[in-house]
């Protein structure tokens, strides 16, 4: 008798991690709907990967690294279970992850199909939580969208809960792209599946002291720069946006010593979106320099690279 299909799949993909690892795997294990699949898909990590028995957990292995898009490509081709998400190996699931995103995709009135994003609090390392960051939802239609979130669809959408099918049928992530990938999913998800939020936490975003993807600042520099090229229509559409990812991305170069990228991506921002609040402040102190304007924002980025916001906000 064959094992029944799982109503869901978590697949976490990972590289050279194995002391965060264990947390993620547990989390997903722990969700109050026991009837999962977990896939961890390990990305050529020196190390290979050793996860405890099972039956819920399937461990693959790419011999070399091939980039956290084409982790989680591999995850969704052996996903089995009609819904699927995807956390980071250091992050948390929250137990009730699963069970809030299948009812809230339940008692969604948007048209379908559906995918929904839910709560995320940020902790620090001493487990305090320091920030609550809240979904928008967004109705399925076709781009360049009516309606786009104040700060992209991309704001922590670890969260995603979505139809395994749709995820499938639109090609995955883009594996050429190694930063702001989730941007770049969730601009082309929007045409073909609405995003009903859920203000309820299920998920927990660690900071930590250990490598992150987004403090590789060649990937996210390059990523943001193919996202923002791929995406032109989609941006011209949204010029608050806009500048507000431009914003975001010379913070970036600022904080990785990329002095004129850093500039460049300024100034277009001031250009496309100059009524933003501080966007000529911003400008002015870049033209400072990664020394001066650069502490200042790691100071006030925490390190993260993005401004700190009020809890709940």
């Amino acid at each position: 008798m064959s094992a029944p299909r799982p109503r869901a799949t978590v697949v976490i993909p990972t590289r050279d991690r194995p002391e965060l690892l264990g947390r993620a795997v547990a989390g997903a294990l722990a969700q109050t709907i026991p009837d999962l699949q977990v896939v961890v898909v390990d990305d050529g990590s020196a190390q290979p990967v050793q996860l405890p028995p099972d039956p819920r957990l399937q461990l693959v292995r790419n011999p070399q690294p091939q980039g956290v898009s084409a982790a989680r490509n591999l995850g969704l081709k052996l996903a089995t279970g009609p819904w699927i998400t995807f956390p980071d190996d250091d992050d948390e699931l929250l137990p009730h992850l699963v069970q809030a995103s299948l009812e809230a995709a339940q008692r969604s009135a948007l048209p379908g199909p559906v995918a929904v994003l839910s709560g995320v609090e940020v902790v620090d390392a001493q487990g305090l939580v320091v920030e609550t960051r809240r979904p928008t939802t967004v109705a399925r239609q076709p781009p360049p969208y009516a309606q786009a979130p104040d700060d992209g669809f991309a704001q922590d959408a670890n969260t995603l809960f979505a139809p395994t099918q749709v995820l499938r049928a639109m090609g995955g992530w883009d594996e050429t792209i190694k930063g702001w990938e989730m941007d770049d999913l969730l601009i082309r998800l929007v045409a073909h599946c609405s995003l009903q939020a859920t203000p309820q936490v299920t998920y927990r975003r660690h900071r930590h002291l250990g490598p992150r993807k987004s403090t590789h600042a060649a990937h996210m520099g390059d990523g943001a720069r193919l996202v923002l090229a791929k995406h032109r229509r989609f941006y011209q559409a949204h010029p608050q946006l806009h500048g507000r990812q431009l914003a975001s991305l010379a913070t970036s170069d600022l904080r990785n010593g990329r002095w004129w990228p850093a500039i460049q991506a300024m100034t277009t921002s001031l250009r496309v979106d100059p009524g933003r609040p501080k966007a000529l402040v911003q400008w002015l102190g870049t033209l400072t320099g990664p020394h001066l304007y650069g502490s200042y924002l790691e100071a006030r980025t925490g390190g993260t690279g993005r401004e700190r916001r009020p809890p709940g906000r």
